[in-house]
């Protein structure tokens, strides 16, 4: 019994010690051969690089003078073209067709910081008259552009015998008071003014399923002023707001409407007893579209699915038994969800739609990171495309929390390049141009929006037009001999992120 006692009489700190030994043999143990236990972290390779914006031009300028009608001057130049996109397209691009490719920025010949005149004629007449289509390339990031147009050293140049007859002013020439001019948005980049250009049928097609409506699906957003709304009641807004903006003249554009939730809930075919699908051939009536736009109901509450590639198929079949002749088929498709109960493949309809000429639009609701955006993305454009492989063209994204402030600026983002009617800016004498001109005005994106001047739509990355013509009535006689006049044009483009009253560049250097 003692001996059994002096074996458990062991005090707790020699029976701490002799643990504390036993670990260290492990511990170096463990150095010298295996670590079982180990554990790494890291946020590694962490970068963070400014974006960008950049500003480039091009030009196409022609003459009609002694030689008849010429081409004087474009940027890139014919063979530059050739060069770089003779694989794409065979032969010398026309000017629209330069336009519809969009140019990449990084195309050779584009004016990027140095300045270079598009007109040098030193014998114009009476009668004589010239143009130039003028591009700007806004790269990377939407923006506001400015325009400026400065007439300056308008001379005499002395007073020759016929031109003292009628002319007795020997310091200011009399050119820019008798050159007539004519600025305009040029749409198609045709060189020409068009007054009623291009013609489109676009048919909204408007999810009404459950997500868009009840708070229990996350229909219910806040409305931007404190209070709430939901997603449908937005869109329909919108949807009303942008009926108001083209049919005001001298737009060629008819609005329809056709709305889908699940396999039952097409257009307007619906459950018995549940009228609330709409089908509205696109239509020029504003009092039409505004009715049936503030009747859209969302599908009942707790009737789930989306079919999304059943909606595209049969809407699409829809637009093009509704198309007006010559008319540019269009489908805008707002939803925030993904395909759900439903057979039909929201690609393969996609493409079939453009394939017969349809252009997808896809204005997708949903937070970052949630939904399908590179499905969508591929379903949007004029163009088929693989999965993966589309590039946003068309495709218009905003989270639910900013739906309600976002709306209208998509759908009028989506008007600037869908609306083909052409704009102008400005018509009177060259002298005129001059004072309305010199301190800048802000372009605007969509020249339909009407008479605002606040520009507060952006341009988005890509190809944008404006033209400038000048003529000199044949009756103007011996007063402008020798006379001659300079002019610049210039361009600004200021960033739009985070800057929603931008102050016009030349206005603040001037």
């Amino acid at each position: 019994m003692s001996q059994d006692k002096k074996l458990y009489n062991t005090t707790r700190r020699q029976l701490l010690a002799g643990m504390g030994a036993v670990g260290l043999a492990s511990a170096g143990a463990g150095l010298g051969t295996t670590a079982y236990f180990s554990d790494t972290e890291s946020f590694s390779g962490n970068t963070l690089q400014a974006g960008s914006l950049d500003l480039k031009l091009d030009y196409k300028a022609s003459y009609d003078g002694p030689n008849g009608m010429e081409l004087i001057g474009q940027a890139p130049t014919e063979q530059q073209l050739i060069d770089q996109y003779g694989e794409v397209i065979e032969g010398p691009l026309t000017w629209e067709e330069r336009a519809d490719l969009g140019f990449a920025c990084d195309t050779e010949g584009l004016i990027d910081g140095e300045a270079m005149p598009v007109f040098d004629l030193d014998d114009v007449k009476p009668g004589d008259y010239g143009e130039v289509t003028m591009s700007f390339h806004i790269c990377d990031n939407p923006a506001h552009v400015y325009f400026r147009g400065n007439v300056y050293e308008d001379m005499e140049n002395g007073l020759t015998e016929p031109e003292a007859e009628v002319d007795s002013t020997a310091d200011v020439g009399e050119l820019s008071d008798v050159i007539d001019v004519r600025m305009w948005y040029d749409e198609n980049c045709s060189n020409t003014y068009d007054e009623r250009s291009g013609r489109a049928d676009v048919l909204v097609v408007q999810d009404i399923s459950g997500s868009m409506e009840y708070a229990g699906n996350g229909g219910v957003i806040s409305d931007g002023q404190g209070g709430s709304t939901t997603k449908l009641e937005v869109a329909k807004d919108a949807i009303e707001a942008f009926g108001d903006t083209v049919f005001a003249d001298p737009s060629d554009v008819a609005v329809g409407l056709f709305t889908f939730g699940n396999e039952d809930y097409i257009g307007d075919d619906t459950p018995a007893g549940d009228d609330v699908g709409i089908e509205l051939a696109p239509t020029t009536d504003e009092s039409t579209l505004d009715t049936q736009a503030a009747n859209i109901q969302a599908a009942a509450e707790g009737v789930g699915g989306t079919a999304l590639g059943l909606a595209v198929q049969d809407a699409n079949d829809f637009l093009q038994a509704n198309l007006r002749s010559n008319a540019q088929p269009v489908m805008i498709v707002l939803t925030d969800g993904e395909q759900f109960d439903s057979n039909i493949d929201e690609l393969a309809a996609a493409n079939t739609a453009k394939s017969e000429g349809t252009r997808i639009v896809m204005i997708d609701v949903n937070d970052v990171g949630d939904g399908e955006p590179q499905l969508l993305r591929d379903m949007a454009g004029s163009t088929p495309t693989t999965a993966g492989d589309g590039d946003g063209t068309d495709y218009y994204q905003s989270a639910d929390s900013d739906f309600a402030d976002a709306a209208v600026d998509i759908f009028d983002s989506i008007l600037q390049t869908i609306v083909v009617a052409e704009g102008v800016v400005f018509e009177g004498t060259l002298a005129e141009f001059r004072d309305a001109f010199a301190d800048g005005v802000a372009l605007d994106p969509a020249p339909l929006l009407g008479s605002s001047a606040t520009n507060e739509i952006c341009f988005t990355p890509g190809t944008h037009c404006v033209a400038f013509e000048w003529s000199i009535d044949p009756e103007i006689g011996n007063e402008i001999q020798t006379d001659s006049v300079s002019f610049d044009f210039d361009f600004a483009a200021v960033q739009c992120r985070h800057n929603a009253e931008p102050v016009n560049p030349f206005a603040s250097s001037a």
